[in-house]
């Protein structure tokens, strides 16, 4: 009886899976009781070439039908009057919910994760910390310093060795997630644990760092959990089997890491007694640093400070702010140099505006030594308008955060005419948007920066309901400004000093599915030093 009934389901899914093969236009169809979810599960593997092609055969927004006996449908969209709609004119309908919440667990109660008063404290304190001239000019002084220690020592290295026989391809993207890791550390917990380090060790290897790599585990877990009916990931994460399991042993590793840090900062603090009363100086130091500090003269001396919920809600807020600046610049600064790369004329005028700043610099009386023309301060920067432009379009293209999430408080009816229930939840195709004819026009999946360039030669304004990269509404990225600059600075310095070239031995330029657009197998390069 049990040899028949193995038979009989192995036919079933055979059948399944011919028929699905045989069928893979039929993107929508839905199953008796499985819905849509055998077209997904075929198609995971390219999921959002898979979610572009519903789109567009949808007309920019459809209902995605989960199995009927679980909840998991979702109405998928990309059309631009439908997102300003959720994202401004209705907002107020719209949340995270507590699906989101709990698909993004990892992430405790940091901005991302809350709605209400508690996102409303939180954009307060970081727009405090973050929007204001002192932080800005000290998180570009860190960079600079950081690149002059690490990341050009490295590059450098790697430049050398093209010239002997040791020829050696470099991981940009791994030299970028390490880099910026040690960054962010720095800006936000004051303290760089040397993820990529300046000499290298014994034998050329690169030394691991359980907790960068815990990050990435993450982030693969919530895409997983976004396409896994929840009461099998959830079974997952009790018994810690799969990657649910692989998720547990990294949500410890993170924990650890950022109770350790917030542990030392505290105690460095006690022994340091007193820090600068001066506002303007307390702007300079790390975040972590300055919230502590609030903290301790909002309750007075005998402080709240290890109050184990101020714990957690520091745990959480670190963990937002390292995530979200360690992977916003790694994603937009590898698909950049990926595609300047692979469009030399594009290079060509770069590289065209670059000296063109730098040949001003050397005209003028402020020059501050030939060893810093590799960099570009913030001033120039600000002139570097095919570079911005540049930026832009790879943006576009290539969003860091290739996915958004929401959940209608109640019921409503969209521009498009499409009712959303009560507690319906909505993705927002951001990667799908980027290469929709509706939106960019017929040369959409152009990569052209020209776009962006008005004619009076200025970057032109591009609604954020259309360019959704920092999303829009009031949700919209209190990082904005400091991740351009900070990408113009990398990318300045990078493509003044260095030429990448590309290997043609493998399909690169490919994105992950996971929560965050990282460049699946990496980018790798051989650099070399530019002659100027």
């Amino acid at each position: 009886m049990s040899t028949q009934l193995l038979l009989t389901f192995l036919s079933l899914a055979i059948f399944l899976c011919y028929w699905l093969l045989r069928n893979k236009h039929s993107l929508l169809y839905q199953w008796p009781l499985l819905g849509m979810l055998p077209s997904l599960l075929v198609n995971v593997y390219a999921l959002h070439d898979f979610i572009i092609e519903c789109l567009r055969r949808s007309g920019g927004t459809f209902l995605f039908k989960g199995p009927s006996f679980i909840k998991a449908d979702y109405l998928v969209m990309s059309d631009p009057a439908n997102i300003n709609h959720i994202f401004n004119k209705n907002a107020a309908n719209y949340d995270k919910g507590k699906d989101f919440k709990a698909i993004m667990e990892a992430l405790g109660d940091g901005i991302f994760n809350v709605d209400g008063d508690s996102w409303k404290l939180q954009r307060k304190l970081l727009h405090s910390l973050l929007n204001n001239f002192e932080f800005e000019g000290h998180s570009t002084q860190i960079l600079t310093q950081k690149m002059r220690s690490t990341l050009m020592p490295v590059l450098d290295r790697a430049a050398r060795r093209r010239t002997t026989e040791n020829d050696q391809l470099v991981d940009l993207q791994d030299v970028f997630k390490r880099f910026m890791f040690d960054n962010m550390c720095l800006l936000v917990l004051g303290f760089d644990p040397h993820y990529l380090p300046a000499v290298e060790s014994e034998g050329g290897c690169v030394p691991d760092c359980e907790c960068g790599k815990a990050f990435d585990v993450l982030e693969r877990v919530a895409i997983y959990r976004h396409i896994v009916p929840v009461c099998l990931w959830r079974l997952q994460h009790r018994l810690g089997i799969g990657i649910e399991g692989e998720c547990f042993r990294a949500w410890s590793t993170v924990d650890q890491f950022l109770y350790g840090s917030i542990k030392r900062k505290k105690q460095e603090l006690e022994t340091k007694h007193s820090v600068s009363n001066d506002v303007h100086e307390r702007k300079k130091l790390d975040l972590l640093t300055q919230v502590l500090v609030m903290k301790d003269e909002d309750d007075g001396a005998d402080g709240k400070i290890i109050d184990k919920k101020f714990d957690k809600f520091l745990r959480d807020i670190t963990l937002t702010l390292i995530g979200a600046g360690r992977d916003t610049i790694t994603v937009a600064l590898t698909w950049l140099i990926w595609c300047v790369a692979n469009h030399p004329a594009i290079e060509k005028k770069i590289l065209e505006e670059l000296r063109k700043v730098m040949a001003a610099r050397r005209l003028s009386s402020d020059i501050d030594g030939e060893e810093r023309e590799g960099f570009f301060r913030n001033d120039e920067l600000n002139k570097l308008v095919y570079l911005h432009a540049t930026i832009c379009e790879t943006l576009r293209l290539y969003p860091p955060v290739p996915f958004e999430h929401k959940c209608a408080v109640e019921a409503d009816v969209l521009p498009s005419g499409h009712t959303v229930r009560k507690e319906e939840r909505i993705i927002f195709s951001i990667y799908g948007m980027a290469r929709m004819d509706e939106i960019w026009g017929e040369d959409c999946l152009e990569f052209k920066p020209e776009r962006w360039i008005s004619e009076k030669g200025t970057i032109l304004h591009v609604p954020s309901y259309k360019f959704m990269t920092f999303l829009a509404g009031a949700r919209t990225c209190l990082g904005k400004n400091m991740s351009f600059t900070q990408v113009k600075s990398l990318a300045s310095a990078l493509l003044w000093n260095y030429k990448f070239e590309l290997i043609d031995d493998g399909p690169y330029g490919r994105p992950t599915i996971s929560l965050v657009l990282f460049m699946k197998d990496g980018l790798k390069t051989r650099v070399s030093k530019r002659d100027h």
